[in-house]
């Protein structure tokens, strides 16, 4: 989640529930007195959200029941990344800006937001008529119609056609149809692919909304196109991604067409992750080397994994020191065939020991280890005893030492 994002820290339900009556319906407490909602629920969603546009924003809001949500925190990492992205060109609160979002949706939360929050002005496309008219009433209930132009276009319209050529615009945006229209057919004769279905929580009845030939991929592809066309009249062109398996025919396409640069970025919010994309064709505007720089500073490295070898259950391995566990660790990593490059040994400030290992696995050799030892022993059990076949010998049993030891063993080679 962008770090600027006011929903880092989660919205109290139990505040909400008491202020809002339409709100409190879908709240249910738990036996530990915890206020929840089912966001599987899509009418619990779009009251959440209604509720939140309502404390946090000052907007009035009326959501259509079959049309997707829209949920505040992904938005507002989308809207706080252009903010980000608009500092590479201009300072954001020194000029006017004015934005581009194509497919706005039921209630133009975008551009809704972003005059709001930042006083920014936008123009707002839609193709479906029931999202135009909800977010018509939108810009009329919240005196926004100044500050938001909306505009109804034709089915996959986009730019061409639809915006003005002899202004300036600072960006657009875009959340595209992630699924494809053309997939619902069977992939083969044994197995059935159901058609593509909106998140429970989004809600939407509309085909439109989810779905698009070619899916999002296709979509991107034929909005790239149309910025190359309009680069004259805007400055940075964006759009958010769905599927992260989608970002390389992008790219691949971005270059094709002569974008100057490029850069994405992560959407994470809850157990929603989306990408955003961004390029440019201004010479001038280098959008990767200042956004990754900022991206990087932001990056939290993963914690380490730590393994607690106990003096218990060291006994009888040997000396119960750095110096022998490495050489017990080293003999661990060279049977399982991976290549130990150095160890370095050295004393701590305190005094005591410390060891480090460098090594390198080029294949899985440590999966199953266990199945792998007792297909060996029932190997060698085949063999003759005494003249008998020894196939039907129980298999003994390690001691639970050496149990602790692969389990430590484990947890080195994954780290």
């Amino acid at each position: 989640m962008h770090p600027r994002n006011p929903y880092q820290t989660p919205p109290d339900f139990k505040e909400l529930a008491l202020k809002y009556p339409e709100f409190r319906k879908h709240a249910r407490q738990k036996l530990t007195g915890k206020i929840e909602i089912d966001f599987k629920d899509a009418a619990a969603v779009r009251s959440l959200t209604t509720v939140l546009l309502k404390r946090d924003f000052n907007l009035d809001v009326e959501l259509p029941p079959d049309r997707l949500v829209p949920t505040l925190p992904l938005r507002l990492n989308y809207l706080l990344w252009i903010e980000d992205l608009l500092q590479i060109v201009k300072p954001v609160n020194d000029v006017k800006i004015h934005g581009i979002d194509i497919g706005t949706g039921a209630c133009c939360i975008y551009p809704i937001l972003a005059a709001r929050k930042n006083n920014w002005h936008f123009t707002a496309t839609e193709a479906d008529e029931i999202n135009y008219e909800c977010s018509l009433k939108t810009l009329e209930r919240n005196n926004l119609l100044e500050q938001v132009t909306l505009i109804k276009v034709v089915p996959e319209s986009m730019l061409n056609g639809n915006i003005d050529t002899t202004l300036q615009y600072d960006f657009t945006m875009c959340n595209p149809p992630f699924f494809d229209s053309d997939s619902s057919g069977p992939k083969s004769r044994s197995e059935k692919r159901p058609p593509p279905m909106c998140p429970k929580s989004g809600g939407s009845t509309s085909s439109t909304e989810i779905a698009v030939k070619g899916g999002e991929v296709q979509f991107i592809k034929n909005l790239i196109r149309e910025c190359q066309e309009l680069k004259a009249s805007v400055k940075i062109f964006t759009t958010m991604v769905g599927h992260k398996s989608s970002l390389a025919p992008i790219k691949v396409e971005l270059k094709e067409v002569g974008a100057s640069s490029s850069i994405e970025t992560e959407f994470c919010q809850g157990r929603t992750t989306r990408w955003g994309l961004a390029w440019t064709f201004h010479e001038s505007i280098c959008l990767a080397k200042t956004a990754k720089a900022r991206s990087k500073s932001n990056t939290k490295a993963p914690p380490p994994l730590s393994y607690i070898i106990s003096r218990d259950c060291w006994k009888g391995k040997g000396d119960f020191t750095v110096g022998c566990i490495m050489n017990k660790i080293t003999e661990l990593l060279h049977f399982l065939k991976i290549e130990v490059r150095k160890v370095n040994r050295k004393k701590k400030d305190d005094g005591s020991d410390q060891s480090a290992v460098e090594f390198v696995s080029r294949e899985n050799t440590w999966s199953n280890q266990r199945r792998k030892r007792r297909e060996e022993k029932r190997a060698m059990n085949c063999h003759t005893h005494d003249g008998h076949a020894t196939d039907s010998l129980p298999e003994m049993k390690r001691p639970k030492m050496d149990s602790e030891i692969t389990d430590m063993q484990n947890q080195v080679l994954m780290s």
